[in-house]
């Protein structure tokens, strides 16, 4: 999520620290003494098989061990099959070694990636075609954003909306749809909706079926098991409410313009951001924070938010 002062609820993009090379100011980094060690052994992930086929989001046991992997690489907690090591991703160097990554997990999850270059960074795009029909219409997009802020690990933010776009992507392509869907990792989220601004206009205001945009899902302090929903479009909205009665989750829509939904938003195009309560202020003490690790994360919400996502994803697909 891009940066905010919490208590005035007000935007703010940090012109402190040093240029990536690409054009775009970030945090300096903090001393590496000045970073929390995380016991992985802890939230040890384990190898999973995506290939299963599932009849509704609840019968993948898959999931949760995608999800929990994702995190765990992205937030440093674990390194990657090749043995790179995340400690932070903002740097230039150090998205596209992400890309990289996120490459090699879509690709084994039988997925083909369209890496999508603009002035200063890359998105990664999975394109699924309709299972019936013609070419369906407009996409409906999938998105959440890859990079952090340089001085955390991120692991809420956002390697959990991360994770979440992945598990769609797997998901997704396994169930049928009647309408395109494009699975969107965001570059450059913190430095201002840089990914997903390049990925509107490079659409020359192509309309969208809809959009939706997963961004810091890892908390739920007072276990109302809610989810806020950011400047929803009214009839995806009412999606979620449809779906959230249904499993139990209460729906909180809010007016929130700091995350990639906005990018579409700004355009009239139907969008919507998921996320735990930021702006109720039920949300984790850890963002853009050194501690925004691993062992902090809920995945017991985090597996039961993307579900409800992947229902509400797949019944506006049809």
């Amino acid at each position: 999520m891009k940066s905010v002062f919490v208590g005035a609820l007000a935007a703010t993009l940090c012109a402190c620290g040093s240029d990536d090379g690409g054009g775009v100011t970030v945090i300096d980094a903090p001393a590496p003494d000045a970073l929390v060690e995380v016991d992985a052994a802890i939230d040890a992930p384990v190898p999973i098989d995506a290939t299963a086929a599932c009849a509704t989001p609840d019968d993948c046991a898959w999931i949760d061990d995608e999800l929990r992997t994702i995190v765990a690489v992205l937030s440093g907690a674990q390194p990657t099959p090749t043995g790179v090591t995340f400690n932070r991703r903002a740097s230039v160097s150090e998205r596209a070694g992400v890309r990289a990554y996120l490459t090699a997990e879509l690709t084994r999850l039988g997925l083909t990636v369209e890496a999508r270059a603009y002035n200063t960074g890359t998105n990664l795009v999975v394109h699924l075609a309709p299972t019936t029909g013609a070419d369906g219409g407009p996409p409906l997009i999938v998105g959440g954003h890859f990079d952090g802020v340089s001085a955390s690990p991120a692991a809420a933010d956002n390697a959990t909306g991360a994770a979440v776009a992945v598990v769609a992507a797997g998901y997704l392509a396994g169930r049928p749809r009647t309408v395109p869907i494009e699975i969107v990792l965001f570059d450059q989220e913190e430095a201002g909706l840089v990914g997903s601004e390049a990925y509107v206009q490079a659409r020359a205001s192509a309309p969208i079926h809809s959009m939706h945009n997963f961004d810091m899902i890892s908390f739920d302090g007072d276990a109302d098991r809610a989810v806020e929903l950011w400047s929803p479009a009214p009839a995806l909205e009412a999606l979620y409410r449809t779906h959230g009665m249904q499993r139990g989750i209460p729906i909180q829509p809010v007016t929130f313009a700091l995350s990639d939904h906005q990018s579409f938003v700004d355009r009239g195009l139907p969008a919507v951001g998921v996320s735990e309560e930021f702006v109720a202020g039920d949300h984790t003490p850890h963002y853009h924070r050194a501690t925004d690790t691993l062992d902090k994360i809920d995945f017991t919400y985090l597996g039961r938010v993307t579900r409800l996502g992947l229902a509400v994803i797949e019944d506006d697909a049809n």
